[in-house]
């Protein structure tokens, strides 16, 4: 394992976040080291099977993964990491050297929470590394509590319909999530999904309970929740 830059003696600093970087590609791999090395703790895969067990067993703060892996695709290994309960929250930033919007896409709406068209500049991938890792600790923090629960029969606003009969499964677990004032990024990290894919989620929701548009959904959420609770 690689080991960032000592901190000074005497101090209580968190220790650095631990990146996973897997890529085949001895030259992106080593300059990629040299970029994150000062900053945070980096260990490195050459395949995805050993990328899969190094997740298990070191439990990185955020993986940077390359989409041509020789084994097999990044896009296989994001797919294995979403489908683990216990792995499927962390940040996942896929790069590669094609600049096709199809692939990106696809990346994306798989749950990466990056995509990066190589060759890129250090900042850039700093930047996008500390965003992801800096939301990632947001929501752990203060969104953890938020469990995804079967949510009882709840009758809406007098009208005699349980919402759940209306919903589906998922759909009720996000209304109780915008309930608790959760925004479609906050929603789309929590469950490991794209902004866009809770956006289709928010706008069916809103159409199955007949509401006039997004803000009478917010409405509806807070006044559903106070419901929940009670």
């Amino acid at each position: 394992m690689n080991t960032p830059y000592p901190a000074a003696s005497g101090t209580h600093e968190a220790p650095p976040s631990k990146i996973l970087l897997v890529t085949g590609d001895a030259a992106i791999l080593r300059k990629f080291r040299q970029q994150l090395m000062p900053i945070y703790d980096v260990i490195t895969a050459n395949t995805v099977a050993e990328g899969v067990q190094l997740t298990n067993k070191q439990r990185p703060d955020l993986i940077l993964c390359d989409v041509l892996v020789t084994d097999t695709s990044g896009y296989q290994f994001l797919i294995t990491l979403r489908d683990d309960p216990s792995l499927k929250h962390l940040p996942f930033i896929l790069f590669n050297r094609l600049n096709v919007t199809p692939n990106v896409r696809k990346g994306m709406n798989l749950g990466a929470d990056d995509y990066l068209v190589y060759p890129f500049s250090g900042e850039e991938l700093l930047k996008s590394v500390q965003s992801r890792l800096s939301r990632y600790h947001h929501i752990r923090e203060t969104l953890g509590p938020v469990k995804e629960t079967i949510i009882p029969p709840i009758h809406a606003d007098g009208r005699g319909t349980v919402i759940n009969e209306r919903l589906s499964k998922t759909e009720a677990k996000i209304l109780d999530m915008i309930a608790k004032g959760m925004s479609s990024r906050d929603i789309a990290s929590f469950k490991c999904i794209s902004v866009r894919t809770v956006d289709n989620h928010r706008h069916n929701i809103t159409k199955k309970l007949q509401l006039s548009g997004p803000n009478a959904l917010v409405k509806f959420a807070i006044g559903y929740g106070g419901t929940h609770t009670r």
